[in-house]
């Protein structure tokens, strides 16, 4: 089930998943989006089994890009993501479910800074704009 969203800047499609919505990048991939490591790589580098990788597939806390031949190409986004799920994890004691809604808030909280900072400055636009007009400056 597919949910067409759209945010300033970029193309996004969100896709719901097993506890909530994660949004997946369309159009504009960044450099930290770039799919790059296969999944033996993405596993050594962060010190997990690639199996617990799958896991985390699975239960919709990643969404690594396929190639061709369907394989798994994780971007240095989702090694981040994993670092921080790890973290949530074995550090701080949560399960999967509360890690992808903390992931899921901790997003749309960058999301709606995103949108604040843009209305702000077309305030500060509008404002400035009414200054002139009025000869305030």
């Amino acid at each position: 089930m597919k949910d067409e969203q759209a945010v300033p800047g970029r193309q996004e499609r969100r896709t719901v998943t097993r506890y909530g919505f994660r949004l997946r990048q369309d159009a504009t991939v960044s450099a930290d989006e770039q799919p790059r490591y296969v999944i033996s790589i993405a596993a050594q580098m962060l010190g997990v089994h690639p199996q617990t990788l799958r896991l985390y597939e699975r239960e919709g806390l990643i969404e690594p890009q396929r190639s061709g031949g369907k394989i798994r190409l994780y971007s240095e986004r989702d090694i981040e993501k994993v670092r921080c799920i790890m973290r949530l994890t074995n550090d701080l004691g949560v399960n999967l479910a509360g890690a992808e809604t903390i992931l899921n808030m901790r997003e749309r909280m960058m999301q709606l800074r995103e949108e604040m900072d843009l209305l702000r400055r077309h305030m500060e636009a509008e404002l400035a704009a009414l200054r002139r007009e009025l000869d305030l400056e």
